[in-house]
């Protein structure tokens, strides 16, 4: 028997005399009869001064006097969720080891905590307060991202058509953006002089009759922008007009018309601007955060205004290899096959990628997490009534539940909610100066899981 049970046990005695020559209730026994007479069984909510061994009212405010539960006997078997650092209580482990100066760790039970730890609450303030609590578990956790896009042309699908030689525009053959064009199609007419001094180079160099001299003036001519088809048509009719016929390059539709009849354009005047919009891009920004785990490949759905209740899958065919210089975010992006034109270019979309293969993480509700400008932490049931605050290590956030790398075990309980004032009272009592320390930590062997 330990000591301090010895120097109680004539009191014990005395008191269990005092009852009378009854005997104890059935199933109770003596030791715990002598021990109801030491800790009177009822005690204020409010006031826990305030006791006495029967039901009654609190002689201060009045409210009923609560039951008070029994503390865990010696012989109770405790599982032991896990152990942690004894100077360290942020770093935790899922099997018994030694920290830095060969100290064991020490072991968190399910059962009541060490007397004095925490912060221990009756029934009904916890009722009062709301408190609810939800158990950390080990599961997959597929991290998500959604993002605001939008539709682009396809870059590759864009022709820009330019003057090789300074002139005049003469005729041109579409109206405004949004004309549609086939490949082939006539685009404008331009007078050049420059045209006008290679094409007489090239009737001279027929007439002379030379055969390098005649190739010569046709590389010439082909490099101001003279078809072959043009270039028949001047030897045929034997005369200079100094025209050019440009045609389009591509089918699609005119996305830009830099030009009007008459206007005089150099080699750098952007003409006229094609795209085709059988295919087009989707493009979405993602916060820098988030971006680590984005690949080519990842499939992704989309949604979109113009299209309700039809949602597009494709996935990731690029991932930007730097940052928006304004905003620091990611862009990522999507190909899609646009039959119909349905889908319009500059128009907004919603697009949500998912990890194709999560692996186990600790997961417990973000409703759960107090968040400052420099740690999180968590409100943790070590006993029944009984809370503390816990360092924890966010990996990743996914929808309503976060993924947790350290500080926490499967089957420990957190607050999810009145969580924040179980935090005002254990700043209070000094709860919080006790946890404060080094950043969370993760030991060998430890249950916490890194992002991957």
């Amino acid at each position: 028997m330990n000591r301090p049970l010895q120097s109680l046990l004539p009191a014990l005695v005395a008191m269990l005399v005092a009852c009378g020559p009854s005997d104890p209730p059935a199933g109770e026994t003596a030791r715990d009869h002598a021990l109801a007479h030491a800790q009177p069984g009822y005690v204020c909510p409010m006031h826990p001064q305030m006791t006495s061994d029967e039901p009654g009212s609190c002689p201060v405010c009045g409210m009923d006097l609560v039951k008070r539960k029994s503390e865990t006997t010696e012989g109770d078997v405790q599982r032991v969720l896990s152990y942690r650092h004894p100077h360290k209580p942020n770093v935790t482990s899922d099997v018994p080891m030694k920290d830095e100066m060969g100290m064991d760790y020490v072991p968190v039970y399910a059962g009541p905590a060490a007397s004095g730890e925490g912060i221990l609450v009756s029934a009904e303030v916890r009722n009062n307060l709301g408190v609810r609590v939800a158990e950390v578990s080990r599961g997959l956790l597929p991290r998500t991202i959604r993002a605001v896009g939008q539709v682009s042309y396809d870059e590759g699908r864009v022709q820009h058509v330019h003057a090789r030689a300074e002139g005049w525009v003469e005729r041109l053959f579409v109206s405004s953006v949004g004309d549609r064009v086939n490949r082939g199609d006539p685009l404008l007419e331009l007078y050049s002089p420059r045209l006008v001094t290679a094409q007489e180079e090239y009737l001279q160099a027929l007439r002379m009759g030379g055969e390098a001299l005649i190739r010569a003036s046709e590389t010439r001519l082909r490099a101001l922008g003279i078809s072959d088809e043009e270039i028949r048509r001047v030897r045929e009719a034997g005369q200079v007009d100094g025209r050019i016929l440009y045609r389009a390059p591509s089918a699609g539709v005119v996305t830009r018309l830099g030009i009007r009849d008459g206007m005089f354009v150099k080699p750098d005047t952007d003409m006229v601007v094609l795209a085709d919009l059988g295919q087009v891009w989707i493009e979405a920004d993602v916060l820098a955060r988030q971006s680590a785990w984005l690949a080519r490949g990842l499939s992704a759905s989309v949604k979109l205004d113009q299209l309700p209740g039809r949602d597009l899958t494709g996935e990731l065919t690029y991932v930007y290899p730097e940052a928006d210089p304004r905003t620091r975010a990611v862009r990522v992006r999507l190909a899609f096959d646009n039959p119909g034109e349905a889908l319009k270019p500059n128009s907004f979309a919603t697009v949500t990628i998912s990890e194709p293969d999560p692996v186990p993480m600790l997961i417990v509700p973000l409703e759960a997490l107090i968040r400052t400008s420099e740690q999180t932490r968590v409100i943790v049931e070590i006993a029944p009534n009984r809370f503390a605050p816990r360092l924890i290590d966010v990996a990743y956030e996914s929808g309503d539940m976060g993924a947790i790398a350290a500080g926490l075990a499967a089957g420990e309980r957190v607050v999810v909610s009145g969580q924040f004032m179980l935090d005002s009272e254990a700043n209070l009592r000094g709860e919080l100066e006790r946890i404060s320390g080094p950043p969370v930590e993760q030991s060998g062997g430890a249950s916490a899981q890194h992002e991957h």
